[in-house]
C-alpha cells in the first residue's frame, strides 16, 4: 500500500545498491492556509492574517523566544531542597508568565481589530 510518508527506492547509482528517496506525493504543496501556533497566547492564527499584521508578526517572535526560554529554565529546575536557587528559578518562572499575558492581550488586541 502506497503512502505518502513511504520511502521508495530510486534507480540504483550502482549496480547492488539501492538509493532511498522520499515520493513525490509526500512533498508538501505551498498553501496559503497554514497557521501559525502562538503557544504563549493559546490560539493558532492563519499565517496570511500575522503577514497582515507587524504586531502579530512581533509576537510570533516573541512567542519563539518565549517558548526557547521557558524550555532553558525547565530543563535547570534546581530541586527544592534547595531554597535560594528554587526562589531565583521561580521569580525567572513568574517573569515569563507575566510576558506570556502580555503576548496573549497583544494577540486578543489584534485579532480584536480585524
Amino acid at each position: 500500500m502506497d503512502r505518502p510518508d513511504e520511502i521508495r527506492p530510486a534507480v540504483a547509482s550502482q549496480p547492488g545498491r539501492a538509493r532511498l528517496r522520499p515520493k513525490a506525493a509526500a512533498r508538501i504543496p505551498e498553501d496559503d492556509g497554514w497557521n501559525l501556533d502562538f503557544e504563549a497566547a493559546g490560539t493558532r492564527i492563519p499565517a496570511g492574517v500575522v503577514v497582515q499584521s507587524p504586531t502579530l508578526m512581533m509576537v510570533a517572535i516573541e512567542d519563539v523566544c518565549w517558548r526557547v526560554a521557558m524550555d532553558t529554565l525547565r530543563a535547570a529546575q534546581p530541586s527544592r531542597l534547595h531554597r535560594r536557587a528554587y526562589a531565583a528559578w521561580h521569580a525567572k518562572v513568574r517573569c515569563l508568565d507575566e510576558k506570556r499575558e502580555r503576548l496573549r492581550s497583544l494577540v486578543d488586541e489584534t485579532l480584536a481589530a480585524f
